[in-house]
């Protein structure tokens, strides 16, 4: 009886990721038991192993302690493959080593703020959850039966020959059925450092293109809302009707719907919001920054934070969150902000915490309000970085838990937020640029990938932009997030360049890029390039980096997009060589 409730419990989340899985992959291709039967292909390796470790250690000759040693390597296989599962169901990845080392130093601040525990409830349940493996791995059990200890061995190491009919490159999601451990050695290529030899004889040229315009210098709000994705919205793409406030905003503004985040974490709207470089990070290790937040994006001079003061702005940096979280309060004074503020700022002590220790979105737009007004004979730049909208998804004012309450409350305080600057005259000298940091860490919807494609459907976000100098239109042209820093950074310059990697957004020089560059959270060994009419994919791995996707035909499109990529990311690069992510502050 007690080994059938073991193998019940080992096997329960093996079933559990095939339905889910199963069920992602049926809203895609309408086809049932694909995603199940490649679950069970792609995990038999890791269910073999464990079988095996256990098997070995209840054998009557084996020592006790070794017997010990086989239990816990088996659990803490087990373990990540349910921690595994855990991320897949939650953030719509897998468990990546990279991830894991980078968010390690935060995760126990995390589990805090969701459980609402303290240090010792941390302790005690962290005491609860090792007791069981600890008594599991010394107990002794009763040997297994002579007559039947023969045949689960050929069974159990039988396992692994499943593999062989895993199926991982015919079809685009397949990273959902690979197991953590195949998925973790097919990224590694990301890693894969340039050459010298290859750097030292790389060279790349852009096409950069520029007109002179007359000196615009009003007042900016950059207003980043945590997941806010196309699909959410009824007006950017009948999907949802979960944003009434931005739908109305947007049609009496301007419209950007075929707008792309060019990555798919807040880290990387960020960067390319607030800096206009692309969120593609150096090849790395884990042993010199490679796991850090903002790694190799520390102290860029031409941030928009730095191109503004010298133009007179004052540079505010808001949000509700835990500025400690990936680095981001340093990372945010390093790009040139006068002031950042975050959770810990006293007026949020009066407000309910939640994930981030964030106080609600309702708290923050009033203290943007109070920065409004504070620079009313300045000239300023305001980031607000909201996070109400943040998985796990809770409205704060009902306290119901699924996405479309969460992004209900975020829209229904957007849409007051609006109206506030409305009532206080700010649109009269003011530009509010609304914008997604990346799409929502959700499975794709059906809906979504019928109507953008199953590449740009996870980069989909809208943008708004509200300007009184400016008509009411829709833009259905492509354009991304370095393209808001950009043309922000033209309005300053009097002069606003383009390329073909570079839009810009508003204006008489207003001029759509060619190619959108998107850092993928499925497949981080790849990058999608949007082009103006087809989609590629090029996959990361030092010299060796290539377009694996059958478009473009080309050759010399295909070695321009190599090219650009390669260029990025040796600039990163060479810029890390000077940088360090611990001293920058």
């Amino acid at each position: 009886m007690s080994k059938a409730v073991l193998l019940l419990v080992l096997v329960t989340p093996l079933l559990l990721k095939g339905w889910y899985v199963d069920n992602f992959i049926y809203h895609y291709t309408g086809t049932r038991l694909l995603g199940f039967t490649q679950v069970l292909c792609n995990d038999a390796v890791i269910y073999g192993g464990i079988f095996i470790l256990l098997y070995l250690s209840f054998l009557p000759t084996i020592i006790r302690w070794l017997a010990a040693l086989l239990r816990l390597a088996a659990l803490l296989l087990f373990a990540v493959y349910i921690i595994d599962y855990a991320i897949i169901v939650n953030f719509n990845t897998h468990l990546a080593l990279g991830d894991a080392i980078k968010y390690a130093d935060y995760s126990y601040k995390y589990i805090q703020q969701i459980y609402g525990l303290s240090d010792f409830g941390v302790l005690a349940l962290t005491v609860l959850i090792l007791a069981l493996p600890l008594y599991f791995s010394w107990v002794r059990f009763k040997s297994i039966n002579p007559y039947i200890k023969k045949w689960p061995i050929f069974l159990i190491f039988g396992l692994p020959l499943a593999a062989a009919f895993a199926d991982n490159e015919k079809y685009a999601h397949a990273w959902i059925y690979k197991n953590v451990i195949d998925y973790n050695l097919t990224i590694l290529s990301e890693a894969s450092p340039y050459s010298p030899a290859y750097v030292d004889a790389f060279t790349f040229q852009e096409n950069i293109n520029c007109q002179t315009q007359p000196v615009q210098t009003k007042n900016i709000i950059i207003l980043m809302v945590e997941s806010l994705s196309a699909y959410q919205s009824r007006y950017f793409s009948g999907i949802q009707d979960w944003t009434p406030n931005l739908d109305v905003i947007a049609s009496q503004n301007q419209a950007f719907k075929n707008f792309y985040a060019n990555g798919f974490i807040t880290e990387d709207g960020e960067l390319a919001l607030l800096t206009g470089l692309q969120p593609l990070y150096p090849p790395s290790s884990y042993t010199d920054d490679g796991g850090t937040s903002f790694y190799s994006f520390y102290n860029i001079k031409n941030s928009l934070p730095n191109i503004l003061k010298k133009y007179g702005y004052k540079t505010d940096f808001l949000t509700t969150a835990d500025l400690e979280f990936g680095n981001t309060g340093i990372w945010a004074k390093s790009v040139g902000f006068d002031y950042i503020e975050g959770h810990d700022q006293p007026e949020y002590d009066k407000w309910e915490r939640f994930h981030f220790q964030a106080a609600p979105d309702e708290a923050l737009y009033l203290r943007a309000m109070t920065r409004v007004a504070k620079h009313k004979k300045n000239k300023f730049l305001l980031f607000i970085k909201t996070v109400s909208s943040h998985h796990p998804y809770i409205n704060p004012e009902s306290k119901e838990k699924s996405e479309s309450a969460a992004i209900t409350y975020t829209d229904k305080q957007l849409g007051l937020f609006y109206r506030e600057l409305q009532n206080n005259g700010f649109f009269n000298k003011g530009i509010l640029i609304i914008v997604g940091d990346h799409h929502s860490m959700t499975p794709l919807r059906k809906a979504e990938v019928e109507l953008y494609g199953q590449y740009k459907a996870s980069a989909k976000v809208p943008l708004v932009i509200v300007d009184s100098d400016r008509p009411a239109s829709v833009e259905n042209n492509q354009y991304q997030q370095i393209d808001v820093f950009n043309s922000l950074q033209g309005l300053a310059f009097g002069k606003q360049c383009y390329s073909d990697w570079s839009g810009v957004l508003f204006g008489e020089t207003k001029t759509s890029p060619k190619y959108i560059i998107h850092r993928r959270g499925d497949n981080r060994d790849m990058v999608s390039v949007f082009g103006e009419n087809d989609d590629f994919l090029v996959k990361l791995d030092g010299d060796n980096t290539r377009v694996i996707s059958k478009l473009p035909a080309e050759q010399s499109v295909r070695q321009l997009l190599v090219d650009k990529i390669n260029a990025l990311r040796i600039a990163r690069a060479n810029w890390a060589l000077t940088q360090s992510a611990e001293t920058s502050d």
